[in-house]
């Protein structure tokens, strides 16, 4: 591969991006994503989630309780944090409960109310500032009114069990040796009574001695126990809910679902939000009767109920001011790795990250200030936040959050930031970004038996902030950044976009790269010598998950596409209805066995849309007993690999896509397929001459093989109809030395045919398909040693053999064109190409100027590559990331920008960037052109296909 600088090629055309339409077809779920690969490889040094805090920012000092300061004892609370990074967020969650600024200490242990319990002889008033020093332990004891500024927990701060308690506070921290206590597991909180915990509303935002926006809520270093009376989180009625119905039926009672609990009914369509939330009125054992009828009905497709999920609790925290997000307290966890147990409680409107906007991490200058605009929408401030980032170990305990509620939350829910997690049995509801994530992919645990319902999302596309790791946005029920945390036996309503998503994307936290540890998984074969594992190839187990009324079921990406060993992850057990655009989509996803998938589709579907499949890169998969019904299409199986269908039964209007094979030696077969006689137009749809994006039309004479189990046990193989003899693939327009002839002809004169070989004289028609069929030998199904090779060993080329068939020439005489050169079996198409590919910037981008204080940050250039092969335009998204930027005398900036052309070799671009003050100003969110506060509906499709055909003007339309 040689980089191309001759001076005739260095061209760039700027002019309009776009990420869908004609022209690009699936950019946005299978093309544009590719870059993906090589973007979050690029930009990890580029943008971490973690705050940064200059070294001269110091802790507070320890109090004495006489009122003076121990010096000597200064940052003793976060003295065990083994490295600068987790000590410095310490830091800055004990400056806001600084010690010797108290106002009111305790002296003894006991009650809140109590004189004694307190230093200056009476509880805490309005605006106090109170600290718990260590061995003490003072406890809610009743209901107050005071609005206490803050809380410092050295010791233990409990709420009573069995006596309605509330207290009123800004910010409590619990440090590294204090506990919280709202019951415990052996003394919940009496059903009697409630115990409530209530953030007062922020009233201005204070940027000198909070930069990093901590304030605000609960923040504990330390032990949160936290239990209510035992309820049962969310149970199925005994019969479907439909539209009228004030009572139904369990099999047997909930466990204390009484008069006045308010509940939640999940909206099953994809086209509004049909969830409702009665009250109920009484309960008579298995019996439950509602104040009014239910508005909407509430089906599934095998004819049982939803489920139905309780939203009251009696150990109640929220915010008291939900209207405003920057008035609203936020819940971390701040780097433990065990020790927080919550069962039976109700968490409300917290959170103040707002999943509209892209996450900003605030940073601070040379001088200790805090840069303007970095904190306009700080990240991790979310309604239940294990901020646990590294060191997760299978062989601890677990934090433990379950039969508990979430409710509206303006991005996330329950956060498992690289920690050890049991989330079970928990109701979220109205939770905006995704109600259970898993953050940069080192996680361990499991969410399993969870009803999320309801995300309404950021309403950009899933990639729009992925090189900031701002993942999770667009609405889901559960995101996962890895395969390392276990999904099972969860339901979700309602959401935004995919209502599961694994996303095996690189991440990147302080500067470096995330792995998962190869200690917490039985199965380490993709391990490296230091014990890590790539967050991509962790084994995923998927199992008993249902999803309705969103736009996609289950989304898998970039799962084993380079695992170095094979090793099978396993979906199984999933039901998917309702849903408007796929239920089980898995882009860039190898060595995979799904089972006992159950797809429907919903209302408003493009003709584009299909239940199950990949994306030009999706190989070695293996289905079994999957169902699809009510989809444009059922089934789109991978275009490379060795692939399987082993019993499926389907009833779409076109039940089974295959497309021509874009990397060699494909084998596909399919086994006991089961289409009733009504419902299809087309049973097989065998799509011939996908010639791939890189307009490599040699790809489709490489070797690819289907075979076709029938009901009667026999072996037929199936041919693309440019296999049959009398086929004329380039009738009017082509390679010239191809144009005319059949593929008989083509045989016959350079000894290549489609897929490896013509369909034998006496192929048959297959009904209800464009195939024809020829019986076959059952040992034809073994795949050969050169199949198993090619599906053994993966690969990341989009195009593989584009070296190989499309060459540059710098002959001066020489014309481009495809051509045939002797090979050692038989001879090679070849194209010799000698124009040049054009870079097309994203208009957002056009101008090239960057604000001068975002020079610190780098920057980012996006756009597409076009070319020519034949009379092919060729298109292939590109992204290149500049960490380091260095200004010259002139505000100027040079950036070497390179490329690839369709062959694979690099074009090198000089640039120059210029700062200007007139710039957008974006901080550290190099994405931001593809973002709706920037860009609003983020829609250049039509530009785009116009401005390539211009730039290309000799194209032939459709070729």
């Amino acid at each position: 591969m040689r980089i191309r600088d001759d001076g005739i090629s260095r061209e760039l055309v700027v002019i309009g991006l776009t990420r869908n339409g004609h022209l690009l077809g699936k950019t946005m779920r299978t093309g544009f994503s590719i870059a993906l690969l090589l973007v979050v490889a690029l930009s990890g040094v580029l943008w971490a989630a973690n705050m940064s805090i200059p070294d001269g920012h110091q802790l507070g000092h320890l109090a004495l309780l006489n009122g003076g300061c121990d010096t000597r004892a200064s940052g003793h609370a976060a003295d065990h944090v083994p490295d600068l990074a987790r000590h410095r967020e310490h830091s800055a969650a004990l400056d806001l409960v600084a010690l010797c600024s108290e106002t009111d200490i305790a002296a003894s242990s006991g009650d809140w109310s109590a004189p004694s319990t307190w230093v200056q002889g009476k509880p805490p008033a309005d605006g106090a500032k109170v600290r718990i020093p260590s061995g003490l332990t003072v406890k809610i004891d009743k209901e107050f009114t005071a609005k206490i500024d803050w809380i410092r927990v050295d010791g233990a701060l409990v709420w009573s069990t069995d006596q309605a308690t509330s207290v009123k506070v800004g910010t409590i921290v619990v440090t590294p040796d204090g506990a919280l206590e709202m019951g415990t597991v052996d003394h919940p909180v009496s059903k009697t009574v409630v115990a409530k915990l209530t953030f007062a509303a922020r009233t201005f935002r204070d940027r000198e001695h909070d930069p990093f926006d901590m304030a605000g809520g609960l923040i504990s270093m330390g032990a949160i126990r936290i239990h209510g009376a035992e309820k049962t989180a969310w149970k199925i009625p005994q019969s479907q809910l439909v539209a009228g119905v004030a009572v139904f039926q369990f099999d047997r009672p909930a466990s204390n679902w009484s008069a006045g609990d308010e509940l939640i009914v999940p909206g099953t369509s994809d086209l509004n939000s049909e969830d409702e939330t009665p009250i109920i009125v009484s309960v008579e054992g298995e019996r439950i009767v509602l104040d009014r009828p239910l508005k909407y009905s509430h089906l599934t497709p095998d004819g049982t109920s939803v489920p139905i999920g309780n939203l009251t609790r009696n150990v109640r925290v929220s915010s008291e001011a939900a209207a405003s997000f920057s008035a609203r307290g936020h819940i971390m966890f701040l780097h433990q790795q065990t020790g927080v147990n919550i069962d039976g409680a109700e968490f409300r409107d917290l959170g103040r990250t707002d999943t509209k906007r892209a996450q900003t991490a605030p940073d601070l200058d040379e001088t200790g200030k805090l840069v303007p605009g970095s904190d306009d929408n700080t990240i991790g401030r979310y309604a239940l936040h294990f901020h646990v980032v590294s060191g997760a170990r299978i062989d601890i305990p677990p934090h433990v959050v379950r039969n508990s509620v979430a409710r509206g939350s303006p991005k996330h829910g329950i956060v498992n930031h690289g920690g050890h997690l049991l989330a079970e049995n928990n109701v979220t509801f109205a939770i905006a970004g995704s109600h259970f994530l898993a953050e940069n992919g080192t996680e361990i645990g499991s969410f399993r038996g969870n009803l999320a319902i309801r995300s309404t999302g950021s309403g950009e596309d899933i990639v729009s902030r992925m090189g900031i790791f701002d993942n999770g946005h667009q609405g889901h029920g559960f995101w996962m950044q890895s395969a390392g945390v276990r999904v099972t036996d969860n339901w979700a309503f309602g959401h935004a976009a995919g209502a599961y998503v694994v996303f095996g994307y690189s991440f990147a936290e302080g500067g470096n790269r995330t792995y998962f540890n190869a200690r917490n998984t039985d199965n380490r074969v993709n391990a490296d010598v230091d014990g890590r594992i790539s967050t991509s190839d962790v084994d995923l187990y998927f199992a008993r998950n249902h999803a309705a009324g969103s736009t996609d079921g289950v989304e898998i990406w970039n799962h084993k596409l380079l695992a170095p060993h094979p090793s099978q992850s396993l979906i199984e057990d999933i039901t998917v209805w309702n849903v408007s655009r796929h239920a089980l989509f898995i882009p860039y996803v190898r060595d995979t066995l799904i089972r006992n998938v159950y797809a429907y589709g919903g209302e408003r579907h493009m003709d584009t849309d299909f239940a199950i499949g990949g994306n030009s890169q999706t190989e070695n998969i293996t289905f079994q007993n999957v169902t699809a019904e009510r989809f444009p299409t059922g089934l789109v199986l991978p275009r490379r690999g060795i692939n399987a269908v082993d019993g499926a039964f389907l009833r779409n209007r076109t039940n089974i896509m295959i497309e021509s094979a874009n990397r060699p030696f494909r084998v596909v077969t399919l086994r006991n397929i089961h289409v009733p006689s009504e419902g299809a137009t087309t049973n097989f749809d065998l799509k011939d001459m996908a010639v791939p994006a890189n307009g490599d039309v040699a790809m489709l004479f490489e070797n690819d093989r289907i075979f076709w189990n029938d009901s009667a046990g026999k072996t037929f193989r199936l041919y693309f109809g440019s296999q049959n003899e009398n086929f004329v693939p380039f009738a009017n327009s082509g390679p010239t030395d191809l144009k005319g002839l059949t593929s008989g002809e083509i045989k016959a004169r350079f000894g290549v045919a489609f897929g490896g070989q013509l369909a034998p004289a006496d192929a048959k028609p297959l009904p209800r398909s464009n195939a024809t069929m020829a019986l076959v030998d059952a040992d034809n199904l073994t795949p050969t040693s050169k199949e198993m090779e090619f599906a053994q060993n993966p690969s990341n080329e989009l195009y593989p053999l584009a070296g190989q068939h499309i060459v540059n020439t710098e002959d001066q005489v020489a014309k481009s064109r495809w051509m045939f050169a002797p090979g050692s079996e038989q001879p090679n198409f070849v194209f010799v190409k000698k124009t040049s590919p054009k870079l097309i910037v994203h208009p957002l981008l056009r101008k090239l100027e960057i604000h001068p204080d975002d020079v610190r940050y780098g920057y980012r250039l996006e756009g597409i590559v076009a070319d020519m092969v034949g009379n092919r335009i060729t298109t292939m998204a590109f992204i290149q990331d500049f960490p380091v930027l260095r200004p010259d005398g002139q505000g100027h900036i040079a950036l070497d920008v390179k490329f690839p052309d369709p062959a694979g070799d690099m074009t090198s671009l000089p640039l120059s960037l210029t700062v200007t003050k007139q710039a957008v100003r974006r901080g550290r969110n190099y994405e931001f052109y593809k973002q709706a506060q920037y860009c609003g509906k983020c829609n250049f499709e039509q530009e785009m296909e116009r401005d390539i055909r211009a730039t290309f003007a000799q194209a032939t339309s459709g070729e």
